[in-house]
């Protein structure tokens, strides 16, 4: 008999289930992996993709600051270079425009209005008396709105241009009337340049957004054919070998649409041919045992009860001895009985476990509720509740005896192993839950055998019964799976019913026009 190892797992609400895996899918493989590692494993494929698209994009606009910073500072000592020449030249002219009998308050006043038009230029002023005579700030120079002027500190020490001093003296007729200080200075450069900085970086923020979100809806269409793939695989996982995945646009992922729908094919196509070869060998079996259990009924009944009336008819004679001789025999005609009882009642044992004798003859419910009241009979602990549903008298001698020693398999081991002092035996049909609208309905048998004893111990592995269980349900298209529950193990077995096979209505009646199979 094929091995069937089995896998545990934990559903939300604490409870424990072992089920027999898929043949021919393998066990997940688990790594240990770095903490980091573990993070990123996590992350999809669409997510991965953004993500290395905001590192290149970071760096992308790291490069591009560097470079707008290396551009301005070198920008604003070109044009305060430039404005300081053109300043000492506008200078020299309006003083040379001056008529030599000018008086000096007036020159200085014409030159202080004249020079406060220059750009990243101050002027400074002075008369003969060493005073100042007009301060000219930066920002009177350029009309500029004082909020774009407003320029972070940090902005301003990353854009460092030195102030360039140049001082002139004024001369008008051969008189000395004052001097005229320039300083440049690139407060009205870098205040251009924070606020075109701060437009490319809301354009920027806003392309990258914009790109950002058509690149998740772009991964998200193309990435979906990986996502569904995934999807089926689960379902291949869990058996379901009917799924089936719609062929996308794409070249590459439509290859392997098709060899992932050819493999569900065939491995459909394996199971089908595995539950057939399975089905034909139970039902082989089922042949064979019942072939036995008739020659055991039919040969060695009637052999048994010729031999318990030959023996009361040896006991009439025996009484017609003398004392000595008849007790003798009376003691070995006695003796011969009881192993004629034995025999008999070895033969009974044997017959219902080759095959239950009221099999086919009486209903299903009848049989289940003969099989507790015989475990009851032999030793009545722990106590064993039948909840029964709505069945039909029989669903074929396959069902009808799979439910049978799936019962006795459950009682048996419960009773043995588990230490309960109750056993729930439930079975009814119903409604698949999974029964699409307006399709027809598909119908269930279900078992269920739980108990509130200790449970099963961690990885225990499964026996020779429940092996055997679980290969005579899936020949019948079935599950079987063994439930750990905070208190105790309940055995879970569920059938598909088809067409063929009798089946009950809503409420308990028994369908007309179909038979058992």
């Amino acid at each position: 008999m094929t091995e069937i190892a089995a896998w545990q797992s934990h559903e939300p609400d604490g409870r424990q289930t072992v089920s027999a895996p898929v043949a021919g899918l393998p066990a997940r493989i688990s790594s240990p992996l770095p903490h980091r590692m573990r993070l990123w494993h996590r992350i999809s494929l669409r997510w991965r993709i953004l993500a290395v698209f905001f590192l290149a994009t970071i760096v992308a606009g790291a490069v591009a600051a560097v470079a707008t910073i290396y551009n301005a500072r070198h920008a604003a000592q070109v044009e305060i270079t430039a404005s300081m020449h053109l300043a000492e030249r506008f200078v020299r002219e309006a003083v040379e425009r001056v008529p030599p009998e000018a008086p000096a308050p007036a020159v200085l006043a014409m030159l202080t209005r004249e020079l406060s038009g220059l750009r990243h230029v101050r002027a400074l002023v002075s008369g003969l008396g060493g005073g100042w005579m007009s301060l000219l700030p930066m920002q009177n120079a350029t009309p500029i709105d004082d909020g774009a002027r407003e320029v972070p500190a940090w902005f301003t020490r990353l854009i460092h241009v030195p102030e360039v001093r140049r001082e002139m003296r004024i001369g008008v007729g051969g008189r000395y009337i004052g001097a005229v200080v320039l300083i440049g200075h690139a407060g009205d450069e870098i205040a251009e340049v924070w606020e075109n900085s701060k437009n490319l970086a809301g354009i920027f923020f806003v392309f990258v957004i914009a790109v950002a979100a058509i690149l998740y809806v772009a991964l998200g269409r193309v990435l979906q054919p990986l996502t569904s793939l995934g999807k089926g695989l689960q379902e291949l996982e869990k058996g379901q070998f009917q799924h089936r995945l719609s062929r996308p646009s794409v070249p590459e992922l439509a290859d392997i649409t098709d060899r992932f729908n050819a493999l569900a094919g065939r491995l459909a196509a394996a199971r089908e041919n595995n539950q057939r070869l399975t089905r034909r060998l139970v039902s082989v079996q089922d042949d064979e045992r019942r072939h036995i259990a008739t020659e055991l009924h039919d040969e060695l009944g009637p052999c048994l009860f010729g031999l318990k009336a030959n023996i009361a008819s040896l006991e009439q004679v025996v009484e017609d001895l003398p004392a000595g001789p008849g007790d003798r025999m009376r003691d070995r005609l006695r003796t011969l009985g009881e192993i004629a009882d034995q025999i008999q009642l070895l033969n009974r044992r044997l017959l219902s476990r080759i095959r239950p004798m009221a099999l086919g003859h009486v209903p299903l419910a009848e049989l289940v509720s003969g099989l507790i009241k015989d475990f009851e009979r032999v030793d009545a602990t722990p106590k064993i509740a039948l909840n029964v549903g709505a069945l039909a008298p029989t669903y074929g001698d396959s069902i009808d005896l799979t439910v049978y020693r799936c019962i006795q398999e459950g009682i048996t081991n419960a009773k043995r192993h588990s230490g309960a002092s109750l056993i729930v035996v439930e079975l009814e049909e119903r409604r698949a839950d999974s029964a699409d609208d307006g399709a027809p309905a598909s119908y269930l048998l279900t078992l269920s055998v739980g108990d509130n004893g200790r449970g099963l111990p961690p990885d225990t592995p499964w026996g020779f019964g429940l092996s055997g269980m679980d290969q005579r349900v899936r020949a019948l298209g079935g599950t079987l799976t063994v439930v750990e529950q905070r208190r105790g193990t309940r055995l879970e077995i569920s059938i598909p019913l088809d067409d063929n096979r009798r089946r009950v209505t809503p409420d308990g009646q028994d369908e007309e026009g179909s038979g058992p199979s």
